[in-house]
């Protein structure tokens, strides 16, 4: 039994409980629109996944790469799915899977103001158990500040800079240029 990634098109079985698990998963500030997802869905977007337990559908990822980094931009397990293992299962395999690479995903800073702090703190504490440890980076997105959690190495400010100039491009990149701090 394991956890396997297919690429998320709008002809698999599980298309719309996944943009629906999307939608839900991720305050407006860390998601695209659901046309937009769903424009940029319809072949398939590469590193886009539903993640499968055997040939049961427990959730999605999406995750990009430069050079030895590997971004884990979303993971959501379905509602009906947490809390039994699955995630630690699938960051198992993403490490497998992306095995010599240092992996990082942002998450929503531990802030005790937060209407969601207790939830910050448990998803903390999920990736410190799947061993994974604060950069030292605090990520200012539009709309939010993110911690960046990181696997596999250490990461410097200078290589966040260049993953997201190379995420973002030309043009998207002049608009949206996260800033990077020290915590």
């Amino acid at each position: 039994m394991s956890i396997t990634f297919r690429p998320l098109t709008k002809h698999d079985a599980n298309y719309c409980k996944a943009i629906d698990l999307y939608m839900r998963a991720f305050p407006g500030a860390q998601r695209i629109p659901a046309w937009m997802l769903r424009y940029k869905l319809r072949n398939g977007k590469a590193g886009f996944n539903v993640v499968y337990w055997c040939d049961n559908w427990i959730g999605l990822i999406y995750i990009t790469e430069y050079q030895d980094i590997a971004f884990m931009h979303f993971l959501a397990i379905s509602e009906s799915c947490r809390s039994v293992g699955y995630g630690i299962k699938v960051m198992n395999a993403i490490k497998d899977t992306h095995a010599g690479k240092r992996i990082v995903a942002n998450i929503e800073k531990p802030d005790e103001q937060a209407k969601n702090y207790q939830q910050r703190i448990k998803r903390k504490s999920f990736y410190e158990r799947c061993g994974f440890s604060s950069s030292g980076y605090l990520v200012k997105e539009p709309g939010e500040q993110l911690e960046m959690m990181i696997f596999g190495g250490l990461i410097s400010k200078e290589d966040i800079e260049e993953f997201y100039d190379n995420l973002f491009g030309g043009v998207l990149g002049f608009f949206v240029k996260p800033k990077v701090t020290r915590i």
